[in-house]
């Protein structure tokens, strides 16, 4: 009688595996999408970007980001006088340099806002 039951509803425990396995194929295929757009290629003109607006972006003086380039800490080229870099080069100098910086307590011990 258990047997019965258990081929009867095989031929539905087939059709849902396939769906399973369907949707897991279409996943796999999404995620190889992703990960070929993030490996792909940036347009050099897009990505482009000259010492003023890096300086803009990153809030610091075109002096500071000087001093960088000349110790070997941020990518550039140059082209003719001008220092230029790529977007996402500082993005991943800046990723690859991220840290927590732990919060100091104020002096006495007091923390404000609290």
């Amino acid at each position: 009688m258990k047997t019965d039951v258990f081929i009867n509803e095989l031929p539905k425990l087939v059709k849902v595996l396939n769906r399973i396995l369907e949707t897991n194929e279409s996943i796999i295929k999404s995620i190889q999408e992703i990960k070929a757009q993030e490996s792909a290629p940036i347009s050099v003109l897009h990505d482009l970007i000259f010492i003023e607006e890096l300086a803009q972006k990153l809030r610091l003086s075109q002096t500071t980001l000087y001093r960088y380039v000349n110790e070997g800490h941020i990518p550039c080229s140059r082209i003719g006088n001008r220092h230029v870099f790529f977007e996402s080069d500082i993005k991943r100098y800046l990723d690859q340099n991220y840290r927590s910086v732990p919060v100091k307590p104020n002096k006495g011990g007091e923390n404000n806002g609290t």
